[in-house]
């Protein structure tokens, strides 16, 4: 990973976030996700600010290193894409399996924000990564870094509706000037779909 601090200009990641608005997602909207709610992948209903917390539940236990829900899953891949939209993982190492890297990245991410620094994803970890969550279009959410040397973004429930409910499809991460296209359907907890 390349030690860069810089800031990424806020004209970049603008103009890029502008770019995949006007691209669009690589999918059709998926309807059938409209209201649909499961413990089987992450979905948000009403504010995004409490969406990823209300599922700690439902993963069992904690996202860590050696943990049996935490190798090739979305859900992991999904938190790797946070790590690299705060420059602590590069985009290259969004695999989906927690390993090494991943825990001393997530290690970070709680230091930088005043959490307990064990490297496990738990329920005040997600809670206050979905903190940081925010409409961008009427079914478009982001993640923005701390630094702002990057980006997340996120599709929730049906196209047709404004701030929908239903599943969510992570679209794109950005790292400074480069960006890594995700593909699938919903974000599974126990499964990889995504990559």
């Amino acid at each position: 990973m390349s030690n860069r601090r810089g800031k990424l200009g806020l004209g970049l990641l603008a103009a890029g976030l502008s770019t995949l608005l006007t691209v669009g997602p690589a999918h059709a909207a998926y309807a059938a996700n409209s209201g649909a709610y499961s413990t089987s992948f992450v979905d948000g209903g009403g504010v995004v600010t409490d969406d990823f917390g209300e599922h700690y539940e439902e993963l069992g236990n904690s996202l860590c290193y050696g943990c049996g829900n935490s190798s090739n899953t979305d859900i992991v891949a999904l938190w790797q894409s946070i790590l690299a939209a705060e420059d602590l993982l590069d985009l290259d190492d969004i695999d989906g399996q927690f390993g090494p890297a991943t825990r001393a990245a997530t290690a970070a991410w709680q230091q930088r924000y005043r959490l307990s620094a064990d490297g496990m994803v738990g329920n005040d970890t997600w809670s206050r990564a979905d903190d940081r969550l925010v409409w961008l279009s009427s079914r478009q959410i982001t993640y923005t870094g701390s630094y702002q040397s990057g980006a997340v973004t996120f599709y929730r429930g049906d196209s047709s509706k404004t701030k929908d409910s239903g599943a969510y499809k992570l679209a794109a991460v950005w790292q400074y000037d480069r960006v890594k296209n995700m593909g699938g359907t919903r974000i599974h907890f126990n499964s990889s779909t995504i990559l």
